[in-house]
């Protein structure tokens, strides 16, 4: 009986650990990421500004812009060469480019 009950319960540990999406699997399953309400939790480097909270942020597959409000920003400044963790949710719309919108702070890896 317990190891039934093992058996059972060990799916769910694992499940409710995030996974990391890269930025190229955000913009092919933007779609669905949208209509399920998933934040995503990507690993990558903030390379740009182009908006009062608006962010650049690449990894090895793709770039895509992030909105950022200023809370979740880190207190400690970094730079472009330093990987951060962006949790956010997926903003999609037909006809318009795909983005993300942080959620939670942006930390250091």
């Amino acid at each position: 009986m317990k190891c039934l009950l093992l058996g059972l319960l060990l799916p769910l540990c694992f499940s409710a650990q995030k996974k990391y999406y890269t930025v190229g699997e955000v913009l092919k399953y933007a779609r669905q990421l949208t209509t399920d309400s998933v934040t995503v939790k990507i690993r990558g480097y903030i390379t740009g500004k182009v908006g009062k909270s608006t962010y650049l942020l690449e990894d090895r597959t793709a770039e895509i812009r992030v909105d950022i409000a200023d809370k979740y920003l880190p207190g400690k400044p970094f730079s472009d060469r330093e990987e951060v963790i962006v949790e956010a949710l997926v903003q999609y719309e037909i006809n318009r480019p795909v983005t993300l919108t942080a959620n939670r702070p942006v930390t250091h890896d």
